[in-house]
């Protein structure tokens, strides 16, 4: 009778940051963008972003908008 060796699961590493930088898309023309691509998700995505964009006189950020704001 032959044995068939017993193997363990794979361990992996638990995930975090990756020291990979992001791309910078900074220069993309979100209405061009949208006019031109032809990726279903990509326009609706891209429309969505139109609807909720505001002017660039509106466009703020405020502190309480950060990852650590705590709920009372």
């Amino acid at each position: 009778m032959a044995t068939t060796p017993r193997t363990e699961p794979a361990v992996a590493a638990p995930p975090g940051p990756s020291a990979e930088r992001l791309p910078d898309f900074a220069g993309v023309d979100v209405g061009v963008l949208a006019a031109r691509t032809d990726h279903a998700v990509l326009g609706e995505v891209a429309a969505l972003l139109l609807r909720n964009w505001p002017s660039a006189e509106d466009a703020v950020a405020y502190y309480e908008d950060g990852p650590e704001k705590v709920l009372r």
